[in-house]
C-alpha cells in the first residue's frame, strides 16, 4: 500500500507528500473526500504544454490544476465533457514523432486522468483474496457487496476523531488474517515488507541521482585545473556512492523477489550502475575524470527513470522472463552497455580537450590523449565482448523460450549491428584513411547512437517479441532538445577537424 500510494502520487503530482499528508494519508484522504480531492489543484501540468494549454486548464502559479478544471458542462447534452475532447483525439491518432509538445502533455494529462479514475474505482487495491475466481485472481476492495470497505472508512472518521484507533486496528487485523487464510501463498514475509517500508523511505535513486550530478561536476570542474589527476580521497567517495547504489539493487532485489533489470525502470537503475561501475574499472587510481563522467552520465540516467517517465512500480515477472536466463543473459548485455558508454565518454572527452588544449596550456596534453585513447580501446574491447557474448547467450533462451534462435526481431537486429559497428571500429586502425588514435575517438564517441537505438528506439518505438519490457514513448527523440544536440555534436566534430588539420 505504501509503495502504491508513493507511486500514484508522484505520477499524478511529482511529490512525495501533499498538504502535510504522507502519501498513505493522500491515498486514505482520496477515499474519504474525494469531492475535495477533485477541486484540489494538485495535478502537477508540464511547461512544454504551452500557454494554451495553461489557458485552458487554469493553471496557478505552482503549475498545478484540478480535474474539475479539465471538463465543461454541454448545456445540450446537460453533461460534462472534456474541454479538449477532439485534440486529444488528434494526438492520439498520429505517430510519436509526428506529435508536437502541446499534443504530448495531452496525451500524458488523460493518462493522469485515468489514474483518478481507476482510484476512484478502486481498481489498484486488490487486497482480497478470491479463490472462487481463475488463478486465484484478488478483487478489489470496492465493492457494493464489499462491507470491509466500508466499515473501515467510516471507523477512520471515529478513530481520527476521539484518537482510538482500537476499532480501525480491528478491521485490518481482520484484513490480514482474511488475506492470510486466503492468499497466504504469495503474502511477502514481514521482513520483506519492512525492508520494503524503509527501501521507499531512503528514495535511494533520488540521492544518488543529485549526489552522483554533484560529483560528477565537481570532478570535472577540478580536472580541468589539477591536470586530470585527483588524490584518493575522491575515489573513496564515488565508492561510497557506489556501495549504496550497489545496497539499493540488492534490496530490491529482495523484496520483488527477481532481479531487478526485468523491466523499463530497474533496467536503466541498472545501467547507471553498470557506467559507474565501467568507469571505476577502468579508470587508474590516479585519474578520476572518467570515473566523474560516469557519475554525470549516471545521475542523467537516473533523473530519467526518477521524473516518472517510467514507471518505478515492483511488478511481477511476465512468464517468458520467470527464467534463470533473466540473470545471465540481461545482466551480461547491460553490462557491456556500462563499458561502451564509458568508451564513448573518453572519446567525447578527447574531442574537447583537443579543441580547448590552448586554452588548457599542459605540457603533456599529447600524453594525456594517448593515455585517455588507451584506455577508450580497452573499455570498447570489454564492452564488445560482453554484448558478443550476451546476444549469444540470448540466443539460447530464445530458443528455450519461442522455439528458433533468431527471429530477426528488432531487438536481435539491432544488436547485432552494433556489434558489428563496435568490430568496425576497433579495425579501422588497419584502414590508411582511418588510422589514428583522433578517428578512433571521434568514432567511439558516435558509436553510442547504435546502442541508444538498439535500447531506447527498439523498446519504445518498435514492436517485436522483446515489447514485454516496452514502456510509454520517450518523449526525448524526435523533439527540438533533440535536434539541438545533434547539431552541437556535429559543430564540435567540425571544430576538431578544423583544429586537427590546422594543426598539422
Amino acid at each position: 500500500m505504501n509503495t502504491l500510494a508513493l507511486e500514484l502520487l508522484r505520477k499524478i503530482s511529482k511529490k512525495n507528500s501533499l498538504l502535510n499528508l504522507d502519501a498513505n494519508n493522500w491515498l486514505i484522504s482520496f477515499y474519504q473526500n474525494p469531492n475535495f480531492w477533485l477541486r484540489y489543484p494538485f495535478l502537477k501540468i508540464n511547461k512544454k504544454g504551452g500557454k494554451e494549454l495553461f489557458n485552458k486548464l487554469k493553471v496557478n502559479n505552482f503549475g498545478y490544476t484540478s480535474l474539475m478544471n479539465f471538463y465543461k458542462l454541454n448545456s445540450k447534452l446537460q453533461k460534462f465533457e472534456l474541454i479538449f475532447e477532439k485534440d486529444f483525439q488528434s494526438a492520439f491518432s498520429k505517430n510519436p514523432f509526428e506529435r508536437n509538445s502541446y499534443e504530448k502533455e495531452l496525451i500524458n494529462l488523460i493518462e493522469k486522468i485515468n489514474i483518478f479514475y481507476k482510484i476512484l474505482k478502486g481498481d489498484y487495491i486488490n487486497i482480497l483474496p478470491n479463490s472462487k475466481l481463475k488463478n486465484f485472481t484478488w478483487k478489489s476492495w470496492i465493492k457494493k457487496k464489499n462491507i470491509l470497505y466500508n466499515k473501515y472508512i467510516s471507523s477512520l472518521f471515529f478513530s481520527k476523531k476521539k484518537n482510538k484507533w482500537e476499532k480501525s486496528n480491528k478491521i485490518l487485523d481482520y484484513i490480514i488474517f482474511f488475506q492470510k487464510k486466503k492468499g497466504g501463498g504469495i503474502i511477502p514475509s514481514d521482513k520483506r515488507i519492512k525492508l520494503e517500508l524503509i527501501y521507499n523511505k531512503l528514495n535511494i535513486n533520488f540521492f544518488l541521482m543529485v549526489g552522483y550530478s554533484l560529483l560528477g561536476i565537481i570532478i570535472l570542474f577540478f580536472a580541468f585545473i589539477k591536470n586530470f589527476f585527483f588524490k584518493k580521497n575522491l575515489l573513496r567517495l564515488i565508492n561510497l556512492f557506489f556501495i549504496y547504489h550497489t545496497l539499493g539493487l540488492i534490496i530490491r532485489w529482495y523484496i520483488s523477489f527477481h532481479a531487478p533489470w526485468s523491466n523499463e525502470y530497474e533496467s536503466l537503475i541498472f545501467i547507471s550502475w553498470c557506467i559507474l561501475f565501467a568507469g571505476i574499472l577502468i579508470s587508474k587510481n590516479r585519474n578520476l575524470i572518467i570515473p566523474g563522467l560516469s557519475c554525470l552520465v549516471a545521475s542523467i540516467i537516473l533523473y530519467i527513470a526518477y521524473i516518472n517517465l517510467i514507471n518505478p512500480e515492483i511488478t511481477n515477472l511476465v512468464p517468458v522472463l520467470k527464467s534463470y536466463w533473466l540473470v545471465i543473459h540481461v545482466t551480461i548485455i547491460t553490462s557491456s552497455y556500462g563499458f561502451l558508454c564509458v568508451s564513448s565518454l573518453i572519446g567525447l572527452l578527447v574531442i574537447i580537450i583537443f579543441i580547448i588544449n590552448k586554452f588548457l596550456l599542459k605540457k603533456n596534453i599529447k600524453l594525456i590523449i594517448s593515455d585517455l585513447t588507451i584506455i577508450n580501446e580497452l573499455s570498447m574491447i570489454i564492452g564488445l565482448f560482453l554484448l558478443t557474448i550476451g546476444t549469444f547467450l540470448g540466443a539460447i533462451w530464445a530458443n528455450e523460450s519461442w522455439g528458433s534462435y533468431w527471429n530477426w526481431d528488432p531487438k536481435e537486429t539491432w544488436a547485432l549491428i552494433s556489434i558489428l559497428i563496435y568490430v568496425l571500429i576497433l579495425h579501422m586502425r588497419l584502414i590508411p584513411f582511418f588510422k589514428g588514435k583522433y578517428i578512433f575517438n571521434i568514432f567511439s564517441f558516435l558509436s553510442i547512437i547504435s546502442i541508444i537505438i538498439t535500447y531506447f528506439g527498439v523498446n519504445y518505438y518498435f514492436a517485436g517479441l522483446h515489447s514485454y519490457a516496452k514502456g510509454e514513448n520517450l518523449n526525448f527523440f524526435f523533439t527540438e532538445r533533440c535536434y539541438k544536440l545533434l547539431i552541437l555534436i556535429l559543430i564540435l566534430i567540425i571544430i576538431f577537424f578544423y583544429k586537427k588539420k590546422k594543426s598539422k
